[in-house]
């Protein structure tokens, strides 16, 4: 059943598995190593964008220069264990097994307001579901806001087209190609993501407001995107996304009614704790 519930607590690892494949969208508050894990990132935005004011940089920095230090914090945000090591504990504390996981990169998104400071992948997103590029129903994702979230500035959902099909492209979402692309330096000429294609009602749409500190997760099968406000404030946030050994082995997953890309991506996710992968790329 799809539905959003505020907790203060951890879950069981079985429980926590099945309430999030079952649709739940779960936020934790004020979780205690997010706030050390907010700290520290806070400090290293700052530096690199030499800006003490990181939302409203943008205002400040042209856009190329702007867009370079995004990347530079991407890249660092992925191998900084300083920051690996509170991220993996406040999932730990809500209770995901990490022996049992495994996760992908790191990932600092950033969203500014201007188009003139995006670029590919420093941009938002449109709706879309995770699991359309992966092709792994059992997917997690797991997202908190590095500064303060509203309405016109985080993500949303359409959580009544939880198990409803909708038109998308992930017919033509090639992830063999996109790697080929990638190594040729082409990669532009391919889709991030595979993407919704249909209208859907906008009075259904579910901006979900958190702040620093708390933890959404939900399945990858949820369709969601960016909300991206024209106010000159950029969003910036960490995420990634999980998948349970258990869950593969016992067939728990989420309803898979509408993706047709043709792999199943398991390369993306390496094991919690000691870094093995989960496996390579498949052809459905």
């Amino acid at each position: 059943m799809v539905a959003l519930h505020l907790l203060d607590h951890p879950l069981p690892a079985e429980e926590l598995g099945a309430r999030l494949l079952n649709g739940e969208i779960l936020v934790w508050r004020e979780v205690e190593a997010l706030a050390e894990l907010r700290i520290e990132l806070d400090r290293i935005i700052r530096q690199t964008l030499a800006d003490d004011a990181p939302t409203t940089a943008e205002k400040r920095l042209p856009g190329e220069v702007f867009i370079e230090r995004i990347r530079q914090l991407r890249s660092q945000v992925m191998k900084d264990l300083n920051l690996h090591r509170p991220m993996k504990a406040a999932m730990e504390y809500v209770g995901l097994d990490l022996d049992d996981s495994y996760w992908d990169a790191l990932q600092l998104r950033v969203v500014p307001s201007a188009a003139s400071h995006q670029a590919r992948r420093i941009m938002p997103l449109p709706m879309h579901r995770d699991n359309w590029g992966s092709n792994i129903a059992q997917q997690l994702n797991w997202w908190t806001p590095i500064y303060p979230t509203d309405a016109d500035n985080t993500l949303a959902f359409y959580p009544a087209y939880w198990s409803q099909a909708v038109e998308n492209d992930s017919a033509n979402w090639d992830y063999l190609a996109f790697k080929q692309r990638m190594r040729e330096g082409k990669a532009a000429s391919h889709p991030v993501l595979p993407t919704l294609t249909e209208p859907l009602p906008a009075a259904q749409l579910l901006p979900l407001v958190i702040q620093p500190g708390d933890l959404l997760a939900f399945s990858g099968q949820h369709l969601h995107g960016s909300i991206a406000n024209a106010h000159g404030r950029s969003r910036f946030s960490l995420e990634t996304r999980t998948v349970s050994r258990d869950h593969l082995t016992t067939g728990l997953a989420a309803p898979a009614p509408d993706g047709a890309a043709p792999y199943r991506v398991w390369e993306w996710f390496k094991h919690m704790c000691d870094g093995t992968p989960l496996g390579e790329t498949e052809r459905l």
